[in-house]
């Protein structure tokens, strides 16, 4: 969204219909416009400030914007046996997260009070379960806090529940309890020995895939949250011509949205497409030079990056060669990032027998104050020349 639109929208969002705010909000967070999102469901909590789902909303636009900036809100950040990837960053501001949990609990005192005068209201019990299942997230992905993610997720999937028993119609409440039954099962045992005393157990990750693919189909509020979810389910599961057609659509839906299209280009590295993988990084970098649709927002070394592992794969070397020199070159990339594309470089020039343009970028690498494991590969190589691994 554009300055003057998103202007515009602040203006006279308190004249605006609250369905309105609330969906031009939540297509604005969606296309990863964070602050038009947060702002526009800050004036949902002021005028309408007993309404626990507007509080709701503005909590989940919170971590997600700090997840975003955590650099772990991708696809590779869930295909691992952990969360996050050699980029993420586990920091939280401390303002970020107070403010994010006040929010939270102001939404369950709503969800609360509404319960007091009816606890068999199902949309508060959905609220609270809501509240419940944000902090889980928060504490699992952010803060890598698992055992109190455990609690929370278990305390918003028996409100879910809930919620089903009293109406079975409320299949936006799917999508948690799947969500739930799926993570449990799939995380490592380590962790569900932790969880254990909790009383945190699971349907199966079969039984809670079908769940979530009930709310992306059912769903009314959840359907889009659903098939995001799905993507990454697919992704580990290797359902990859689910994965792709679902993040398609999406990306259709939401332009904005560079994530999803990273998230295809990576899927199509899974299915081994790498000559479509390498077409939509193109496609990528493309829409970031000429600035469109909020592309300028993506750095473009870390896009490079991804283009010079895929012409790798495809066998494009001089191609590769090209995307990494524009990384080591960025003044946006991070020093990993750097010392990773040199030593692909020295790799590629040492499968060509070409030595002496290798140890350069070794020795570039040893220069470099990056990551340890980084100069112990560059070291053996300019000790012992890459042959192919």
């Amino acid at each position: 969204m554009c300055a003057v639109t998103a202007a515009f929208f602040i203006q006279s969002a308190a004249a605006a219909d609250p369905k309105e705010i609330y969906d031009q909000s939540t297509e604005a967070l969606y296309n990863l416009d964070f602050n038009t999102a947060e702002r526009g469901y800050e004036t949902l909590t002021r005028e309408y400030s007993d309404n626990p789902d507007y509080w709701n909303a503005l909590a989940s636009s919170i971590w997600l914007r700090i997840t975003y900036e955590q650099q772990k809100l991708n696809i590779e950040s869930f295909s691992g046996p952990s969360l996050g990837t050699k980029e993420s960053r586990d920091a939280v501001n401390p303002t970020d997260e107070k403010r994010l949990r006040d929010i939270v609990a102001t939404a369950i005192a709503k969800a609360d009070l509404l319960l007091k005068k009816n606890p068999n209201d199902v949309r508060a019990l959905y609220a609270k379960g809501i509240s419940n299942a944000t902090l889980a997230s928060f504490e699992a992905m952010a803060k890598r806090s698992f055992v109190s993610a455990g609690g929370k997720a278990k305390t918003a999937r028996d409100l879910h529940q809930q919620v089903l028993d009293l109406d079975p119609a409320y299949d936006d409440a799917r999508m948690t309890i799947g969500a739930y039954n799926y993570v449990v099962a799939v995380v490592p045992g380590f962790v569900r020995f932790l969880l254990w005393p909790l009383g945190v157990r699971t349907a199966g990750k079969d039984v809670g895939i079908q769940q979530i693919e009930t709310a992306a189909a059912k769903g009314k509020s959840t359907a889009t949250d659903a098939r995001m979810l799905l993507v990454v389910v697919y992704n580990r599961e290797k359902r990859y011509d689910q994965a792709l057609q679902l993040v398609t659509e999406l990306h259709a839906q939401y332009p904005r949205n560079f994530l999803f299209e990273l998230a295809k280009a990576s899927t199509y590295g899974k299915m081994k497409r790498w000559d479509e993988a390498v077409k939509t990084y193109e496609q990528a970098l493309a829409k970031i030079q000429s600035k469109k649709d909020g592309y300028e927002r993506l750095r473009a070394d870390k896009v490079y990056y991804a283009l010079g592992t895929s012409n790798i794969e495809l066998g494009q070397l001089s191609a590769a060669i090209d995307a990494f020199d524009q990384v080591v070159k960025s003044k946006g990339a991070s020093l990993n990032e750097k010392a990773g594309a040199h030593l692909w470089m020295g790799k590629i020039y040492d499968s060509r027998n070409e030595r002496p343009q290798a140890l350069q970028h070794y020795d570039t690498i040893l220069a470099l104050n990056c990551d340890s494991r980084l100069k112990a590969q560059a070291q053996r190589y300019k000790r012992d020349a890459y042959k192919g691994e």
